[in-house]
């Protein structure tokens, strides 16, 4: 990675920050963009460059949430050695320790921005809409890759099962965050939940 590419992810993460601990003083739509460059050290323009709106400030850190960092998952894609669920369940579990991080009335705060307003508008919800599209990615590349090396069964729609996998995977996160639930517990119906839906689909070896 350059120089260039490090700057410019302090830089990301600097403004993600700053408007991660915005939102906690603040209510969401009470906050400008001015007071996250102000806050972030940026100018007005660098953070127009990263994030043109607030929805796209609010979807990187939905990202961040409840998708993951890249890194550390992409590595797991990488390391790929030929055991499709254990690697599932790595993702998951690198998910689930960033979502058991997350402060829960930070989220509430968040999701405040796509409450209707009062006069009904709801253009929040394209960017939900966007974040689901985003997260299923990882999953596809792990099914993809097992596909490729004959692991995985040509004929499975690795497309709706990434999907459904970030789905039961976001669902478990949901109850980790908000409901308080036993980590342990749901990282093991989660699990489960995976191995019965990608189980049948798996080509044995022998």
């Amino acid at each position: 990675m350059s120089l260039r590419q490090i700057n410019r992810q302090k830089k990301r993460a600097s403004i993600l920050t700053a408007a991660k601990t915005l939102v906690a003083e603040s209510h969401w739509q009470d906050t400008t963009m001015r007071e996250i460059a102000k806050a972030a050290e940026v100018s007005y323009q660098t953070l127009y460059n990263y994030f043109p709106s607030k929805a796209d400030i609010v979807r990187a850190l939905i990202i961040d949430t409840y998708v993951g960092p890249e890194e550390p998952i992409l590595a797991i894609i990488k390391n790929y050695q030929g055991d499709l669920l254990t690697s599932i369940n790595e993702i998951n579990a690198e998910r689930f320790r960033l979502i058991r991080a997350t402060d829960p009335e930070w989220l509430f705060l968040l999701a405040s921005y796509f409450a209707p307003s009062r006069d009904g508008n709801q253009s929040g919800a394209h960017v939900m809409e966007l974040v689901d599209q985003s997260g299923d990615g990882y999953y596809y590349q792990l099914l993809r890759l097992a596909q490729g090396v004959g692991q995985l069964r040509a004929d499975v729609d690795i497309q709706l099962m990434a999907h459904t996998l970030y789905c039961i995977a976001n669902s478990a996160g949901e109850r980790l965050v908000f409901a308080e639930a036993n980590m342990a517990a749901l990282q093991s119906v989660l699990a489960q939940q995976s191995a019965q839906l990608v189980a049948p689909y798996l080509i044995d070896d022998a």
